[in-house]
């Protein structure tokens, strides 16, 4: 009846705008939630849960909110607090860059600033991973789990505590505090370009961030460094 596009919709939610792209006015709103809740029963009821300028869905449940002032992140590959903070950094400004409607090149040179920062690290704290040590760390042969007790050997952690890793040239995990300049550079761009991928659905992602942890292209890297 109203011929609206549908944006985004997923098990509890919709996202509607005009054809026109025009905003809507409060008035409008309002009456939208009012036809909308008029067509289920009374114990279902919608909620608005607000008006945004810009939204960007990456996949489902995942997607970008501006409403003109703050920007909202939504879904696991957004919000994911295990993330390197380096990582974190490098989504954010790429979002930012995505609501500004910013031209692409600006995000092609976000990337390789952090390509430039992986091959360089000063701080290692920025590329390390956040792992608590549970009692899988402690008794299980699979590898993840005893990297990671390897790399707490002799040292006062225990069971519950949280611990910060990266991973050395010898693809050992190395606690933090013994960070001594050797750490493995491919790996970090790998989880980089594996950061980048979040955009895929919304960006010519292999045109635009490079995958410097395959060996030839990292060789043509090194050379060029």
């Amino acid at each position: 009846m109203n011929n609206f596009l549908l944006v985004n919709a997923d098990t509890d939610s919709i996202s509607i705008c005009k054809q026109d792209m025009s905003p809507f006015s409060e008035e409008e709103q309002d009456k939208l939630l009012e036809d909308l809740n008029g067509q289920f029963p009374e114990h279902i009821n919608f909620e608005e849960d607000g008006y945004f300028p810009v939204l960007i869905v990456l996949a489902a449940k995942n997607y970008i909110l501006y409403d003109g002032k703050k920007i909202k992140t939504k879904g696991s590959s957004l919000k994911d607090t295990k993330k390197e903070p380096a990582l974190r950094e490098f989504l954010d400004s790429c979002i930012k860059l995505l609501v500004e409607d910013a031209p692409q090149e600006q995000l092609v040179e976000t990337y390789n600033k952090y390509i430039k920062e992986a091959l360089n690290v000063t701080d290692i704290k920025r590329w390390c991973s956040k792992k608590t040590i549970t009692t899988a760390v402690e008794t299980s042969e699979r590898a993840n789990e005893t990297k990671v007790k390897d790399a707490i050997a002799g040292s006062e952690y225990k069971q519950g505590d949280k611990v910060y890793t990266f991973f050395k040239l010898d693809k050992s995990l190395c606690l933090v505090e013994n960070f001594n300049g050797d750490y493995d550079k491919r790996k970090l761009l790998e989880r980089l370009h594996k950061t980048s991928l979040v955009f895929k659905s919304i960006l010519p992602v292999k045109d635009f961030f490079i995958n410097y942890s395959l060996k030839k292209n990292f060789n043509k890297l090194e050379k060029n460094e």
